[in-house]
């Protein structure tokens, strides 16, 4: 009985002025513990008098709300099963959106006055993390899943008229118009090929359409494989990624 009076004596002190010290007699906070911690069960944090706080869900990590703040579980990356490149956006990591896709065959764009039209035949998908990209033997479009900045690489080899300047690039089909491309004059002799290169960053909303396109005054050939004494292989893809 003594030694419950004695240990009270102790405690109270501190009680009185509303914090407690484990091997401290100068508490900086309600509870200040001067060495290791170990807990068992699980780790609540938030709540209030009436309320238990969280304790978060497995693979979550506890992110400091700063000064008088709460701290909270929040998940370390998006989507764990994702493919795809980890970014940071607004202080939170994320699993970035990315398309990457090849010819699966020649595309032939018909003459037609410079219309611009989507690259049929563009099917066979490396990456698309978010399934937002759709394509068949004729059109191909796709849409982003957040606003934000991206990049886009297209790279085509191209066969036409030599004097001709044929163009590649995104089309927004919302808008019906270019919001990036890349165009130059085909200088190889009818029948061969040249390659043109696309690679910017460009804003994008999740409210339009999009669309890899080509254009030509005549008839212009997308080759889906390069040939020739080196070998054979992909040689059309476009790319887009998501950046911030």
């Amino acid at each position: 009985m003594k030694k419950k009076v004695l240990l009270g004596m102790l405690i109270f002190p501190l009680l009185a002025y509303g914090q407690v010290g484990i091997n401290t007699t100068t508490p900086q906070k309600s509870l200040h513990v001067n060495g290791s911690l170990q807990i068992v069960n699980e780790l609540n944090v938030g709540g209030d008098a009436t309320t238990i706080g969280s304790a978060g869900t497995a693979g979550q990590v506890l992110k400091s709300g700063g000064p008088g703040m709460s701290p909270s579980w929040q998940s370390l990356a998006g989507v764990p099963n994702s493919t795809g490149s980890v970014i940071v956006v607004n202080g939170e990591f994320l699993v970035a959106q990315e398309i990457v896709v090849q010819l699966s065959a020649d595309y032939t764009k018909p003459a037609g006055g410079g219309s611009t039209d989507p690259i049929g035949n563009l099917t066979n998908i490396i990456v698309d993390n978010e399934s937002r990209y759709s394509g068949n033997a004729n059109t191909n479009s796709f849409t982003v899943s957040a606003n934000g900045v991206y990049q886009v690489t297209m790279n085509a080899q191209l066969s036409t008229n030599n004097g001709e300047s044929p163009v590649i690039g995104i089309w927004d089909d919302t808008a019906d118009g270019w919001v990036a491309r890349v165009n130059d004059r085909f200088t190889a002799p009818n029948g061969s090929l040249q390659t043109y290169t696309l690679i910017t960053s460009i804003p994008m909303v999740t409210s339009n359409t999009y669309s890899f396109r080509v254009a030509n005054n005549a008839a212009v050939t997308v080759k889906a494989l390069s040939g020739g004494g080196t070998g054979s292989g992909p040689v059309t893809q476009v790319f887009v990624q998501r950046l911030k």
